[in-house]
């Protein structure tokens, strides 16, 4: 595995983290069909191709004797859900730590996950496009996951929706979280409506720094990291200061509608603050449904 992700650090958060979610009731995916599922007395549903990250275990070894290729068994369980975790890897998000964070709020994600015997899917999205990595099973799909997303290096533009858009639509359902900065030009409307249709109500962590939400000093030199467009800071900072209050609010009104939480993580904050700031809203909204 490639060195510096996950550090120990990350690790032993992960483990705090999957400890604390199991003290607290667990993960709050909602129910939804698994496919896949582990637990003994789960209703056979049918076959899929191997790929890294599927449990040994189910391998159907009368199936290869007859096709030679490998298929895993997949159960269906109607109390369990299915956890999308999902990374913006475009330019915006190399910028103040944003994607350090996330990714490691993204591990946490995937281990607490998986330890649950949730299916997992984890996904990084960029340039409209979505590299996507199911996993089920403990350790192995852990280490997988883990050595997956140490190669990832952010850059490209942000276009949630068509990337969402491009996701697979696997049997399972359940929820997504999305790991974003959100400065999408094209809102977030589309990428929350994409989820919707394939059959995940998704939740936002929103991750950024605080001076991405200050006015610059009129005159300054300003570069777009994901389309390398300048440009100049306008001289009415009022102006340019009400407008990027007006975007962070359509957000989170756009979420709200469509029944999803938008938490705002500095990108400066700690991971187990990280992790308990989201967790905790999320589970106080759901408390009130």
């Amino acid at each position: 595995m490639p060195a510096g992700f996950p550090d120990a650090e990350t690790l032993a958060a992960c483990e705090r983290f999957a400890l604390w979610l199991r003290q607290g009731g667990g993960l709050p995916v909602r129910g939804r069909p698994l496919s896949g599922g582990l637990s003994a007395g789960l209703d056979f549903e049918g076959h899929a191709e191997y790929r890294p990250g599927h449990d040994l275990r189910h391998l159907d070894w009368a199936l290869y004797a007859r096709l030679r290729t490998l298929n895993v068994r997949t159960f269906e369980d109607e109390g369990a859900g299915t956890l999308a975790v999902l990374l913006d890897a475009s330019a915006s998000m190399a910028l103040g730590g944003k994607f350090e964070l996330a990714r490691r709020m993204a591990a946490a994600l995937v281990f607490a996950g998986l330890r649950a015997c949730h299916g997992v899917l984890l996904g990084v999205a960029r340039d409209g496009a979505l590299d996507a990595l199911p996993l089920t099973g403990g350790a192995a799909s852990f280490d997988h996951a883990m050595a997956w997303l140490a190669r990832v290096v952010p850059g490209g533009r942000t276009h949630l929706a068509a990337s969402f858009t491009a996701a697979p639509r696997f049997a399972a359902r359940g929820d997504a979280v999305i790991l974003s900065d959100l400065f999408d030009p094209h809102g977030p409307e589309g990428a929350l409506d994409a989820l919707q249709r394939a059959g995940w109500q998704a939740d936002l962590v929103r991750i950024t720094t605080a001076d991405e939400w200050w006015a610059p000093a009129p005159g300054v030199g300003l570069r777009d990291p994901e389309s390398s467009a300048a440009a100049t800071a306008p001289t009415d900072t009022g102006a340019l200061t009400a407008s990027l209050t007006a975007w962070r609010e359509h957000t989170r009104a756009q979420a709200l509608r469509r029944g999803s939480v938008v938490v705002e993580v500095d990108a400066n904050a700690g991971l187990p603050q990280a992790l308990t700031r989201f967790f905790s809203t999320v589970l106080a909204v759901r408390s009130h449904v």
